[in-house]
């Protein structure tokens, strides 16, 4: 249930006016291993639902991009579980789309690569890493924020709402008045200011990159306002951790994009490429994300 007193979700206007009520919505990704299949209507996943607590509040927005808001959002869990703080609560970045269908397909999309990502490069491991082009080891970090789900809004006929426009173009989107989904997320700090870092830190925020193209992921649109730091190490208590030791994150995957995906679809820009033309305009697409992620991170092309 998410409590939304500012209408940060753009829920159609209650003509009857009066308090706003909680609204209703459900998890889209991870797709739930007890139903098999994502579902369209609610009914279908309420066998033994879990329900949390999210509380929005324009207040708390801490980050606007070119598509989306970000708010920093307290989280009361299902029962039995509760967190280790004051309230019981624990607080996550929440992410909703602007009022545009462009804006939508590329929230959803993000869900989508969120989706696809192995746990493992969202968790915190001890030791280091030896990343090809990076001239010494780097510490065995997560790439990417902790992925909390993709939640979709149920409408009053309990239908689960998820809208988009397939043929509309960032030139040219379409205005809309849909609810928006809500991405939930690791919330990982501020963007990072390259020019202020060791050389050990640039190359820990270039390994990031380096080590989610091994994957055969791109990113899509990689500036230093989508590489976020905050105080480290994150293994260990709060009051312990330092800016000296900081914990590094790639976020905003709305054009992300992964190899399994893009040889799906062999039509390109209205022609169809065959397998070693779609493999030629992929590695392409990594190399000028590498290139500008080198630009971006004052990395050097010598020594790498």
């Amino acid at each position: 249930m998410v409590h939304d007193p500012d209408n940060a979700t753009n829920q159609p206007k209650n003509a009857k006016g009066g308090e706003a009520k909680p609204i209703k919505y459900i998890r889209h990704y991870p797709t739930s291993k007890r139903g098999g299949k994502n579902s369209t209507r609610a009914e279908d996943a309420s066998t033994e639902a879990r329900v949390a607590q999210l509380h929005l509040s324009k207040a708390n927005r801490f980050g606007a991009g070119n598509h989306s808001y970000v708010y920093r959002a307290p989280l009361t869990l299902p029962e039995p579980l509760s967190a280790h703080s004051p309230t019981g609560q624990v607080t996550v970045a929440a992410k909703l789309s602007y009022a545009r269908c462009t804006a939508h397909n590329l929230l959803r999309n993000e869900a989508g690569v969120y989706n696809s990502f192995p746990k493992n490069i969202q968790e915190e491991y001890c030791g280091y890493n030896i990343v090809p082009q990076c001239r010494f080891p780097v510490p065995a970090a997560p790439i990417v924020p902790k992925f909390f789900g993709y939640y979709l809004p149920v409408n009053d006929r309990g239908e689960v709402l998820d809208n988009h426009h397939d043929n509309c173009s960032e030139r040219n989107p379409c205005t809309v008045a849909w609810p928006s989904p809500i991405l939930l997320m690791e919330e990982c700090g501020s963007p990072v200011e390259p020019s202020q870092f060791t050389l050990e830190q640039r190359t820990e925020c270039f390994s990031l990159i380096l080590r989610l193209h091994y994957l055969e992921i791109v990113q899509g649109s990689f500036y230093v306002r989508n590489i976020m730091m905050q105080p480290g190490p994150l293994t260990v208590p709060p009051e312990k951790r330092s800016s000296d030791t900081p914990s590094f994150r790639i976020i905003d995957f709305g054009r992300g994009e992964s190899w399994e995906w893009y040889v799906k679809d062999p039509r390109k820009n209205g022609r169809y490429l065959s397998y070693q033309d779609l493999r030629h305009e992929f590695m392409a697409s990594v190399g000028d994300e590498l290139a500008r992620a080198r630009k971006e991170l004052l990395i050097e092309d010598f020594g790498f």
